[in-house]
């Protein structure tokens, strides 16, 4: 075989798997938000926040920023290869491959956040520098995922939320998100809110007497469910039926304390009350009942689904000197851990497809140059810059190939 036949052999072999690859979507990377510490009487932060991913195909842990000035995190996603992060007043944009810092927005109470199309929904609340609870025009509001521009809002004096808001899901085109007032510690409110971005409409419920404080907000098999601190003495769900609008308020039993971490896993809730070593889980068919998902665990700060494999990221951390990941199964079995800063409260899933790195295998397998590589049995291989990953069955990555 001339060695000329060969790079048009090299590009066939690359054009044919890339054809017959099945469409797969695996994990390329956990990202991990740490809180680090500050003394709320001084204002000092005295371990600051940082940005870290953790590649679990080389299980390697890495710090790639440090978030200056940031007191706390309370929200991040990935999508189309960048990284949005919620920070003490701030929407900061990275670059998911780089992790270059692209663009920063202040933003005054940001809380959680949610991508739908191209906008960033956000809700908001917060401390004012005399420690009461902020007073903001709206406490839900809109920006363009590109630019991180303000598109929308929806003000107080207008018929919007009139406190603070917190947890945010999406279903269909509505944007649903928690009314709590919880930076006003002992006059804690409990209301739904939804906002219908084609109709460009605002509706509410009231969770009754029993849903106060709704913190951690979710989807779950056609329903949205809220997980209620109360008084943080006990937990109680809210359900939403979002075909006949119906809300359903459940105190949860044996429960003495708010729940702190929880997690949606299809059409199933998991959630933990503080001070626990069981982590409860309950189906959409009956959020009345639970059972135990893990009857013996660490007290977890945060938690994370891979909607790959269904494992469950959890993060344990006594808020001022370490912090902890554990990595469970579907059903609960400790897979890995691994350490990482301290109180990393926020985690999220950088999801990609396997047929990116076949369309990098073709690209490669284009270009022609004298300095063409084969291996032991004389194919050609792609020259240059070198990118892929091995995958199991369960679309976790489990090799990593990064070669420049």
């Amino acid at each position: 075989m001339s060695s000329s036949f060969r790079p048009s052999v090299a590009l066939l072999l690359f054009v044919l798997f890339a054809a017959n690859l099945k469409a797969q979507d695996y994990l390329h990377q956990v990202i991990v938000l740490n809180e680090g510490w500050s003394d709320w009487q001084t204002g000092e932060v005295v371990e600051p926040a940082t940005l870290a991913v953790y590649d679990p195909g080389l299980e390697t842990y890495t710090v790639v920023d440090t978030i200056e000035d940031a007191g706390f995190v309370s929200d991040a996603l990935v999508f189309d290869e960048k990284i949005f992060v919620a920070a003490d007043g701030s929407l900061l944009k990275y670059d998911a491959n780089s992790y270059e810092l692209l663009q920063s927005k202040s933003i005054l109470g940001i809380r959680k956040i949610l991508k739908h199309n191209d906008l960033i929904y956000i809700t908001r609340g917060g401390l004012d520098d005399q420690g009461m609870s902020l007073q903001l025009d709206a406490y839900f509001q809109w920006y363009d995922a590109e630019s991180l521009e303000l598109v929308g809002e929806l003000t107080a004096s207008e018929n919007g939320p009139q406190f603070a808001t917190e947890g945010i899901a999406v279903d269909g085109d509505r944007i649903y998100f928690a009314i709590n007032n919880a930076f006003e510690w002992g006059n804690e409110v409990g209301f739904l809110g939804s906002y219908d971005v084609q109709g460009d409409e605002y509706d509410e419920w009231d969770l009754g007497e029993n849903g106060v404080n709704p913190y951690h907000l979710f989807e779950v098999g056609g329903a949205v469910v809220s997980v209620n601190n109360r008084d943080y003495g006990s937990t109680s769900l809210s359900v939403l039926n979002v075909t006949d609008n119906a809300i359903e308020t459940i105190e949860v039993s044996e429960a003495n304390a708010g729940c702190l971490a929880a997690v949606a896993v299809d059409s199933e809730l998991r959630y933990q009350i503080t001070g626990e070593s069981v982590v409860r889980q309950t189906n959409a068919q009956d959020f009345s009942s639970s059972t135990e998902w893990i009857s013996d665990c660490s007290a977890y700060y945060g938690m994370a689904v891979d909607a790959v494999s269904g494992d469950v990221y959890g993060s344990v951390t006594d808020y001022s000197t370490f912090g902890l990941m554990e990595v469970r199964s579907a059903t609960g079995q400790l897979i890995s851990q691994f350490d990482c800063g301290v109180s990393p409260g926020v985690i999220c899933m950088d999801i990609r497809n396997v047929s990116d790195i076949a369309s990098d295998l073709q690209q490669n397998a284009l270009v022609r140059s004298s300095r063409e590589q084969f291996d032991v049995l004389g194919r050609a291989m792609p020259f240059g810059p070198a990118h892929g990953v091995m995958i199991d069955s369960r679309g976790r990555k489990v090799i990593a190939l990064d070669r420049n």
